[in-house]
């Protein structure tokens, strides 16, 4: 082999390894551009998630807040209708017991049914006396429930009513 054929080797193979040297170099820019301009999409999706997830959580808020208004007017409508109710019962009751005396014979004597029915209306408008005496005593709310017959949401109504009446 000659010089001439050598030289044309070294230099075909040299060649041939810059060739591939700036393919492979060439490469990673492209991969690089590929990978800066996926990273800037990402962070442009995750901008806009950012901002329509604060959006929608401000409007689940206000939702929230307009929830908890109507839930309070709600409530002090019930507390209005339920202190209303009370005072027509009382009225109810005072004009049964007005009827069953009325119905007391002229003689002085009275009528046994009479009797038993004015002791029960004595009792229901005492009901409330007696929840407010008792809790005053310092007896439970469940335990009110329980000795009297009745439900222990009405034994917390009755006392928070006639607290707030009494004050």
């Amino acid at each position: 082999m000659d010089v001439s054929s050598f030289l044309i080797v070294i230099s075909t193979v040299g060649a041939l390894a810059f060739s591939w040297a700036s393919f492979l170099m060439n490469k990673k820019k492209v991969e690089d551009e590929e990978f800066e301009m996926m990273e800037q999409r990402i962070l442009e999706l995750m901008g806009r998630f950012k901002h329509v997830s604060s959006m929608r959580i401000e409007m689940l808020d206000k939702k929230i807040n307009e929830i908890k208004k109507v839930m309070r007017e709600a409530n002090d409508i019930y507390s209005s209708l339920v202190v209303k109710m009370t005072d027509i019962m009382k009225l109810k009751e005072e004009v049964f017991v007005e009827e069953k005396q009325e119905e007391i014979e002229p003689s002085g004597e009275k009528n046994p049914e009479s009797e038993e029915e004015m002791e029960e209306a004595e009792e229901d408008i005492g009901i409330e006396k007696k929840i407010v005496s008792m809790y005053d005593e310092g007896i439970s709310d469940i335990e009110i429930a329980r000795r009297l017959g009745i439900g222990v949401g009405e034994v917390r109504l009755m006392i928070s009513l006639f607290r707030k009446k009494d004050e």
